[in-house]
């Protein structure tokens, strides 16, 4: 050891005596290299955990005496010589670890140690210095900065330690040495400041107070740069020393205080053109091993884009990508929060390019992404502007484009497009922020109707496959506009309503295709009953969207209407004329749908404000029965929604509305009473048993009962129960007007909907009164019944054969005339043929009664 000692010394000493000599003869030493490389491979060879001698201490002095000697090092050569010193220096556990002791050496006393540790670490600043001197420029500082930098935000206080403590010596060293001939460009300042600043709030005191110093000279060397001379003084930079004493305050805040009045002076300080550098490397900072440094790098981050970022207008994309990157990996709460703060800076400067950068990140958007949109929530004048812009960008733009599925099978798909879904889903997000709630009340008329028809134009439309996430499941295009209106309704507390529709899971109802109607009809009960107060400014906004092209929408703008008019709260709030005349309007609507629910909507006035039934009653009749007529009907719900909407108008309107409309909406009806379908027969029968109390006293009208009356008859053994109640209610209000008063009685003690019929002896009682009180009208009865033979429902087909079995057996010879029996036994004989066993028994009985 004692010989290896020596020679390095040796070494060492020799290069520094021919130093100042070998300059002025030029001399070259062409094998220094080589010597170098031995040096480094004793260093190479001492133990990492320890440092037992002062090697390392001697090979780095020698190296500094053999740096200035000719020729200089290469690019590679320098990096391999500081890589191998700095590392070795740096990685050293603290002065304070007592290594083991081995057999050949003593181990050294802690004072020795101390020494040792000092003397080392002045050695490799010192070799530092020595390769900063040979190339004293930006670039050479760069070079021997490269080497540190990482050891600055090591996890092990000590390593920090000497890495500023090295950085603080060099950079002094490069301003003291400073001789600027030319305007050049310190074009590093940017990324020194970056690595450096952060450890301002460093856990630990020393590197605290080291950082400021760096800070200070760094920009001391920038003004020098900028042609300032070497005795001026920047008022704002020697503030910075003033700083270093409040550093001294281990509390969190008072640190924090420091740094961000610190970027303020960096800020004054530092050219247009290092802003970028230094912004991205204090992203870098926000994951540093000192949670202190993450949160700090974030304070000074937000500090210096509220003062300079007004200038990054090209750079914001890349901002937001490299925050969306950084916040996948930061787990600090109050760092994350800050990032939201950066955010928002951003979008207070550039609120466009914030939300166009936004708005095409991949759906369905990953956490960060909604953390940022989030974020945008916390400024009620950001979150203002951005809710109006969306407003405005889906009012203009195409909710989806209709898609060919397939080049071999037909038929299109709605696929949504991208901008309008996209700026949705932010939306959505931006409202889960609690402190949107003063701007999204501010205008929830117009944000509750945007998306109310949002959703509508998103139901059954399938989410775009270009821009979204592989391997994630499809975004749900109604689903995102349903939680976006629930998250409204959140922040206009509208507790109530919230709650009546979670309790009918009204939500899940409203963005099927198939239940769309429904849904949307719960939530407008809900607001009729729970936000009346609202209703006013709602119905104003969503009145332009009935004249969309795209019929989606008018179904639930019309859907919404429908059902507002089932609810008194629009008449007292004077709405019904503006939702009366809304709906005459959609009757004419190209869309079977809308003019379904239109219909609805005026029957609905009959429930929600009976007292102005009559004021509409030649509008409310007009349109029933034109919705009797209708032709482009598939399911015939338009027909059904009139005849039920009529039934419940009739209830309230004067007979003077309806006396003169009676027998032609009565031969309307007829045809559907034998409709295939079951609510259209029930609701056909009960609106016949309304219109009985307009047409009382009328022959026209009594003519008119009795032209119906076998089919009703008939249909009380309808295979469907409701459709033979309403047969019993439609009988038992004609019974008035029959004109007998034996069926009169009969119909009104035996047909009750709730009460049990035996329809043998009825029907059997019946004929015989029919006989007696209407001979003349036996021929026209019993071609009607006969009619009923080919009826589609076997209840009916038997039903029939009964009628005239009864009709024959209770009649006298003298009415026989009245009859033609050919047809009645060609009737029947085809019914003995008939596949459902109980119609042949019943054409077996009739056949019994021609004896």
């Amino acid at each position: 050891l004692t010989m290896k000692l020596s020679l390095i010394q040796s070494v060492g000493l020799i290069a520094r005596a021919i130093s100042e000599c070998v300059k002025k003869q030029g001399y070259v030493f062409s094998r220094k290299q080589e010597l170098i490389s031995v040096m480094l491979d004793f260093i190479k060879s001492e133990p990492t955990d320890s440092m037992r001698t002062p090697v390392r201490h001697l090979v780095m002095t020698t190296c500094s005496n053999l740096i200035p000697l000719d020729p200089p090092l290469s690019e590679s050569e320098n990096f391999d010589l500081l890589k191998v010193c700095v590392n070795s220096v740096f990685s050293l556990p603290p002065e304070t670890h007592t290594p083991e002791k081995t057999k050949e050496e003593e181990i050294l006393d802690p004072k020795q140690r101390k020494v040792l540790y000092r003397d080392t670490l002045a050695s490799l600043q010192e070799l530092l210095k020595s390769i900063l001197a040979r190339d004293h420029t930006p670039e050479g500082l760069q070079s021997v900065f490269k080497h540190i930098e990482s050891w600055l935000s090591s996890a092990q206080d000590h390593e920090r330690e000497r890495a500023i403590t090295s950085t603080a010596h060099i950079l002094a060293f490069y301003l003291d040495n400073l001789n600027v001939k030319s305007m050049v460009s310190f074009h590093n300042l940017g990324a020194l400041l970056g690595r450096l600043s952060p450890r301002c709030s460093d856990p630990l005191p020393a590197v605290r107070t080291a950082a400021v110093d760096c800070i200070y000279t760094l920009l001391c060397i920038q003004l020098r740069y900028e042609g300032f001379s070497l005795d001026y003084k920047d008022d704002a930079v020697e503030g910075l020393m003033g700083l270093k004493h409040q550093l001294d305050n281990p509390d969190h805040s008072v640190l924090y205080k420091t740094c961000s009045d610190l970027t303020k002076v960096m800020s004054k300080r530092l050219p247009q053109q290092q802003l970028t550098t230094l912004v991205f490397m204090l992203f870098e900072g926000l994951v540093d091993s000192q949670t202190n440094c993450c949160r700090a790098s974030s304070v000074i981050l937000n500090t210096l884009l509220k003062n300079r970022g007004a200038g990054l207008q090209d750079l914001v994309p890349e901002v937001l990508e490299v925050l969306h990157v950084r916040l996948q990996n930061i787990t600090d709460e109050q760092v994350r929060v800050a990032v939201g703060q950066t955010v928002l800076i951003l979008a207070s400067q550039h609120l466009q390019t914030v939300i166009n950068t936004l708005v095409n990140q991949p759906l369905p958007y990953d956490s960060w992404t909604s953390e940022m949109w989030m974020a945008l929530g916390a400024d009620p004048i950001i979150a203002n502007q951005i809710i109006e812009m969306v407003m405005e960008k889906l009012a203009i733009t195409a909710p989806y484009v209709d898609k060919k599925e397939s080049m071999m099978r037909g038929g299109t798909t709605k696929v949504a497009t991208s901008q309008p879904l996209a700026m949705t889903c932010g939306l959505k997000e931006l409202l889960l922020n609690g402190q949107t709630q003063e701007p999204a009340v501010g205008v929830f008329p117009q944000l509750f109707s945007c998306l109310t028809v949002r959703l509508g134009a998103s139901v059954g439309v399938a989410a775009p496959k270009d821009n979204t996430h592989k391997h994630t499941t499809p975004i749900h295009v109604a689903g995102v506009a349903a939680d976006a209106l629930r998250i409204l309704l959140a922040r206009a507390q509208l507790d109530e309503v919230m709650k009546r529709l979670e309790e009918e899971n009204a939500w899940d109802v409203m963005k099927e295709q198939s239940t769309h109607v429904q849904g949307v009809t719960l939530l407008a009960r809900a607001m009729a009953k729970h936000a009346g107060p609202r209703l006013p400014a709602i119905v104003e906004c969503l009145c332009p969207s009935l004249n969309n092209i795209y019929e989606c929408q008018r179904v639930t703008v019309t859907a919404f209407f429908s059902e507002l008019l089932n609810h008194h709260v629009v008449t007292e709030l004077m709405l019904i004329d503006v939702l009366m005349n809304n709906m005459m309007e959609r009757i004419s609507d190209p869309c079977s749908t809308v003019r379904m629910l239109a219909v609805r909507g005026l029957g609905n006035i009959a429930d929600g404000s009976p007292e102005k039934v009559n004021k509409y009653a030649k509008e409310l009749l007009a349109a029933m029965s034109s919705g009797m007529e209708e032709k482009d009907d598939p399911g015939k719900l338009i027909t059904l929604e009139a005849m039920s909407g009529l039934s419940k108008v009739l209830l309230h309107l004067d007979k003077k509305n309806v006396h003169l409309l009676v027998v032609y909406i009565f031969m309307k009806i007829k045809p559907f009473l034998e409709s295939d379908n079951d609510d259209i027969r029930c609701a056909s029968i009960l609106l016949m048993g309304n219109l009985s109390k307009f047409g009382s006293g009328e022959q026209v009208f009594k003519d008119q009962i009795h032209n119906v009356l076998v089919s009703l008859l008939l249909h009380l053994v309808d295979p469907n129960l409701q459709v033979v109640k309403a047969c019993k209610f439609a009988m038992r209000m004609f019974a008035p007007v029959v004109g007998s008063e034996q069926i009169t009685a009969m119909f009104q003690n035996h047909l009750h909907e709730d009460k049990s019929l035996h329809y043998g002896e009825f029907i059997n009682d019946l004929t015989k009164y029919l006989i007696q009180d209407f001979p003349s009208m036996l021929n026209f009865y019993h071609i009607s019944v006969i009619q009923f033979f080919k009826s589609n429902w076997p209840e009916i087909r038997a039903a029939a054969a009964m009628f005239i079995g009864f009709l024959l057996g209770n009649l006298q010879q003298e009415h026989r005339c009245h009859i033609n029996m050919g047809t009645i036994t060609k009737g029947l004989v085809m019914l003995l043929q008939d596949p459902d066993p109980l119609v042949r028994v019943k054409a077996a009985e009739a056949m019994g009664h021609f004896q």
